[in-house]
Parts: structure tokens; sequence; C-alpha cells
């Protein structure tokens, strides 16, 4: 295995390098510079830089590694596989909405080791490494556990694109509506999944992401204490769900009396 802190430092620092491209183009994308990606779905042009900057710096650190990413694709061949998301949260960057930021994750030999999130319009790096602890910047942060699910902010997602039958998501939904604090929709999985560990949101739940959306995340909200289960592990279309003890348990319970309707 390479050296640890080596591959901490690439992860932190390709981050950081994406995260400046978003943060030059931030308020600043024009019409010309946003493009349709697909049905209801768009990327501007920061979108396609950060990806190509994240790629060079890993590139050129560990040539021999796979990297998979939401704008170029690739194959996950090898032990070292990262997956990169240059900008997670297209809609809310392109709006002038401040929650988004790269995200890039490495898996060695298919499980999570090194994670790191950049939240440009706040300076906020999140990083992580297993068996490491979770920080922002150069703070640990922790999960924060609750004694009652009344006092618990959770955090849930879906695509626009979604292949599901909406209604079963909001079935789902309403039944975690209707026991906790409060329920928020920011639009970003990685940053959820930080937000989670910073001890922000108790608990989460969001469908059909891809490995790029979740690996960075998944292992800082772990390194910081919360639970994290995704129903179809790093794979295409996988659904996660996570929380501090408490709020984790709860979703869990819930997602198990709806699985048909899933």
């Amino acid at each position: 295995m390479h050296n640890i802190e080596y591959l901490v430092r690439v992860a932190k620092e390709a981050s950081l390098l994406g995260g400046n491209i978003l943060k030059e183009f931030y308020l600043r994308v024009g019409d010309d510079e946003v493009y349709e990606k697909g049905e209801k779905d768009i990327y501007s042009l920061a979108d396609k830089l950060s990806e190509e900057r994240i790629r060079e710096h890993i590139k050129k650190h560990f040539p021999d590694h796979s990297i998979v990413g939401e704008e170029e694709g690739g194959k996950p061949e090898g032990d070292y596989v990262w997956f990169i998301d240059p900008l997670d949260g297209t809609k809310n960057y392109i709006a002038g909405f401040p929650i988004f930021g790269t995200s890039v994750g490495l898996l060695y030999k298919g499980e999570p080791l090194v994670g790191a999130v950049y939240l440009p319009a706040f300076e906020s790096l999140y990083w992580a490494v297993k068996g490491g602890g979770a920080y922002k910047n150069s703070k640990p942060i922790r999960v924060k556990q609750k004694e009652s699910l009344r006092r618990c902010f959770v955090a849930y997602g879906y695509p626009s694109r979604a292949k599901r039958n909406l209604e079963s998501y909001w079935k789902v939904l309403r039944e975690i509506f209707d026991k906790v604090g409060a329920m928020r929709r920011p639009g970003a999985a990685a940053v959820d999944l930080c937000l989670l560990a910073e001890g922000v949101f108790d608990g989460l739940l969001e469908f059909e992401l891809n490995p790029w959306d979740v690996c960075a995340g998944y292992i800082i909200a772990k390194e910081a204490g919360a639970q994290v289960s995704l129903t179809k592990g790093f794979s295409m279309g996988t659904d996660v769900y996570a929380g501090n003890d408490l709020c984790f348990s709860f979703i869990e319970e819930v997602l198990k009396l709806n699985l048909e309707g899933l």
C-alpha cells in the first residue's frame, strides 16, 4: 500500500485544486458556459475544468491508479480506484446557492480509504482517512448523538431524473418527517454527509446515487462516528442512509418496512 499520508495529501490537494476552479466561476456562470448534459440535468464549464484539474493532479502522483469521474467516466480497475465528483451540487452552484463542493474519494481493494470534500464558498475542507478520524480543515469533527427523534435534523435527497416512482420515496420520507424535528433537501450528497459528520445533520437518506457522490463523504461520516449504509455498495444507483445511532436505527427501520415499495 502507498504511504497513507501521501494519499491523504494528494486527495486534499486535488479537492482544493478543483474547488479553486469552481470559486473562479462562481456567480459568473453565463448562459454560454452552461450546456445540456441530459434530460433535466445541467453542468457548467467549471464542472468540466474542475474534473480535468483533479484528474491531472491524481495522475501526476499515481499514474497507475484508476479514476472514475462524473463527467469523463472511467473504469474501476485495480486495487486503487479514485471516485471524483468535480462539482457536487451543480444546480445549487449555477443558481448561486453556496451548498456545493468537490469530492475526491479513494477505494483500496473495494474499501474506502481516503476522502476529501472541499466547499469553496465556505473555504471548508472536510477529510478523513480510515482509522484516523475525520476533520474540518485541521479540527477533528464528530457526529452528535441525540436522545430524541424530535431533536433530530435530517437531510434527504433524490435525483430529478429519478428512475423509480417518486411516490415510493415520498411514502418513506413522510414517515420520517412525522417523527423527526425537521428535514431539509440541500441538493449535494457529499456535502450532506460532511454536515452529518460535523453534527449539523443527525440523519440522512438519499436515493439513486453514484459512487462519486458518496465515496469521499462515506468515509468522512464513518470516521466521524456515524453509521452509514449503502444499499448497493459503491455501485450506480445506490441509496445511502446514515446518522447518529438513534437516527440511523430509525431510518433503517422505516426502510425495512417499505422495502417492496423501493
